[in-house]
Formats: structure tokens, sequence, C-alpha cells
């Protein structure tokens, strides 16, 4: 099994440019764990925790990775426009899905209940 931390908020920066590359946004992939790793209740509201059942971190670990602009990838200087590639887009998920994650902060799931919705902004293929 799998655990992603997911943000489930959109902080904001003042700057456009910081705002895009830096700041966490609602769905966000902060983190990966492996099965192993004792993850504790959310104990904050900008946080929701889902549990993959049916992968392994290995598995899932391209989630991690930065959005890197196109131009730049392969150069002595990429330049990373978001910090992930990969987005849970929230706002698409089911209404009793979303009234779970909102109660609980806690779900878990299989890849293929959750497949739809993780989208990789540079393609807009999902997971």
């Amino acid at each position: 099994m799998a655990t992603l931390l997911i943000y489930a908020r959109n902080n904001v920066h003042a700057d456009p440019e910081k705002d895009a590359r830096g700041c966490y946004k609602l769905g966000d992939i902060v983190e990966v764990f492996d099965d192993s790793k004792p993850i504790a209740s959310p104990i904050a509201p900008e946080w929701y925790i889902v549990r993959i059942t049916d992968v392994t971190k290995a598995q899932v670990d391209h989630f991690m990775e930065p959005y890197i602009d196109p131009a730049t990838v392969g150069t002595e200087n990429p330049v990373t426009l978001r910090r992930r590639k990969f987005n849970v887009e929230v706002d698409t998920l089911p209404a009793s899905f979303k009234q779970k994650m909102a109660k609980d902060r806690y779900a878990e799931v299989t890849l293929s209940q959750v497949r739809n919705y993780i989208r990789n902004r540079m393609t807009g293929e999902t997971a």
C-alpha cells in the first residue's frame, strides 16, 4: 500500500510567479509514504490522507515529480513551474467522496477508484 498526503486548501503569494511555482494548491500531492510509515490521523484541516491499497510506494513515487518547463527539460538549469507535475482534482471528485474527506480527512481506495481524478498537469492525462 501507498499513502498520499494531499494538500486540502490553496496557499497564495502576492507574486504570481512565486504563487504558481512555490505555493501548494488544493489537491497537490505533498508526500508519498509506504505502508510501513505510520500515519496518524490528520491534525490540521489542510491535509487529506489517502491510502491506496493496491499499489506500492514505488508505483506512485512519480506523483512527487516537479512540473518542469518543457522548454528547459534536459538542460543544465531546468525551470520548475509547479511543485508537482501531478494533482488530485478535488473539485471533480464525487460528492459522497468529498463529504467523507471533509469529515474524516482520510480514505482508503484503490488506484482504479481515484485514477481519473489524478492528472498530469503537463499532458492532462490521468494517473
